[in-house]
């Protein structure tokens, strides 16, 4: 990330067809699938409504997971694309938390980067 202001990742027309941007995070998700599983991954990348991590896991679509990001929050989450080391997750938040989500990424993207080029953690 090279900028204090990060710009969406993906194409202009995958953008298009999304309802929330997304925004890498150089941060690590906690991952807890169906209570057997308890696992770190990287972020591949993060929006209002889900999240992407690199993973070697291959959940089945559909499963629900709990998702904890240390400057976001914790979520309910539901898998919704597999692909080779790469699993996407759909939030399962209502309207009202799904703003604060937003707010709350919004804040964290808009940190000024430490001095390893990430965003400064706001829990600091």
């Amino acid at each position: 990330m090279t900028s204090t202001h990060p710009e969406p990742t993906g194409t202009a027309s995958d953008q298009d067809r999304r309802d929330h941007p997304r925004w890498e995070l150089p941060e690590t998700a906690k991952l807890i699938l169906d209570s057997e599983y308890d696992v770190s991954c990287a972020i591949g990348d993060v929006s209002g409504s889900g999240l992407l991590v690199n993973t070697a896991l291959a959940p089945r679509i559909g499963d629900e997971a709990i998702i904890y990001v240390r400057s976001l929050g914790r979520f309910r989450a539901q898998v919704a694309r597999v692909s080779d080391g790469q699993v996407a997750f759909r939030f399962l938040i209502e309207d009202e938390r799904q703003v604060l989500l937003l707010q709350r990424l919004e804040r964290r993207l808009q940190q000024p980067p430490d001095a390893t080029g990430a965003p400064a953690d706001p829990a600091r």
